[in-house]
């Protein structure tokens, strides 16, 4: 199919599945991984994490990332204290765990990504990337 739109979707799944299939030995999604990630990311910059900002950097409804919380929680990989600024929120860290796994799985992360792209050359990697990052710096 030549269809630009089905093509990027098309191929979105099938990364996006052979990720949490290769997550599942770390016992973590897709979407709890993409959780983790932004913790850690976020975590070097001092600033504390809601479970709202988490929402809306990742595109989440609120159920859905209190829903991934909650796993993350009662699987010892985040942990959460009391917002200073907001009695109603909590500030989200990463345990030891989360860090342990984490660092697990961005290697298998980038060993996905890598034998998803192999049959690429760098040249058409480099130019993937340019457009990719066009077009994610439009705003629709």
């Amino acid at each position: 199919m030549n269809n630009t739109g089905y093509l990027l979707m098309s191929i979105s799944k099938k990364l996006k599945y052979n990720l949490n299939y290769a997550l599942t030995d770390l016992d973590i999604t897709v979407q709890q991984w993409a959780v983790i990630q932004q913790l850690h990311y976020l975590s070097k910059s001092a600033n504390q994490v809601t479970a709202n900002d988490l929402a809306k950097i990742l595109d989440m409804d609120k159920p859905t990332i209190s829903a991934i919380i909650k796993r993350l929680e009662s699987k010892k990989i985040i942990y959460k204290t009391k917002n200073i600024h907001d009695n109603r929120a909590f500030d989200l860290f990463l345990t030891q765990v989360g860090h342990e796994i984490y660092t697990k799985a961005v290697g298998i992360s980038d060993s996905v990504l890598k034998q998803f792209m192999d049959q690429l050359s760098d040249t058409e990697k480099n130019e993937l990337n340019k457009i990719l990052q066009k077009l994610d710096s439009e705003e629709l």
